[in-house]
């Protein structure tokens, strides 16, 4: 798994040099549960995207993600803290066509979080990669701005999930 998103990357990158394309900036809210805890975790990050059409109906896309960790929480009465120190990943992205205000879509990709655990004073980190799967909307506020709503669900391997909940806006060129 750990080698699927280089791949992803490395054959994304020649499309979106040349393609028009979207980027924005989500703030995201994630639940962290690993499969040793009984508790999650409920952290934020703040996240960056960039994506590229592969047609010009602009309904199918490769997006790349980046994003850093803003806060952190406690694993329930453990009190272990955990926060996400970042997260990226790469995906395909399906979408309604640009006639529609309101603009579902659907993504299938590759997720890699890497996270800070604390107890007391020793820290240890847990890195997950998986496949990802999501669905959300962009809403049109002007020509080439939008709001998106989105649920991704990041992490879904061996009992081990992260699922994010975002917020955010963009811009099409």
């Amino acid at each position: 798994m750990k080698k699927w998103l280089p791949v992803i990357i490395a054959a994304l990158l020649p499309a979106m040099s040349h393609a028009a394309g979207y980027a924005g900036v989500d703030y995201v809210f994630s639940t962290i549960e690993p499969d040793e805890r009984i508790e999650d975790a409920d952290v934020e990050a703040l996240q960056f995207k960039f994506g590229t059409w592969f047609n010009p109906e602009q309904t199918f896309a490769g997006e790349l993600r980046a994003a850093l960790g803003t806060d952190d929480d406690r694993y329930g009465r453990t009190g272990v803290k955990v926060e996400i120190d970042r997260y990226y990943g790469a995906y395909l992205r399906g979408q309604f066509p640009d006639t529609l205000p309101v603009r579902p879509y659907g993504l299938l990709g590759v997720t890699r979080v890497e996270t800070t655990e604390k107890a007391g004073i020793s820290s240890d980190g847990e890195n997950y990669t998986d496949i990802s799967l999501g669905i959300g909307a962009d809403m049109r506020v002007a020509n080439n701005v939008f709001v998106s709503l989105e649920y991704l669900r990041a992490i879904d391997r061996s009992g081990d999930e992260i699922s994010n909940l975002s917020l955010g806006f963009g811009g099409r060129f």
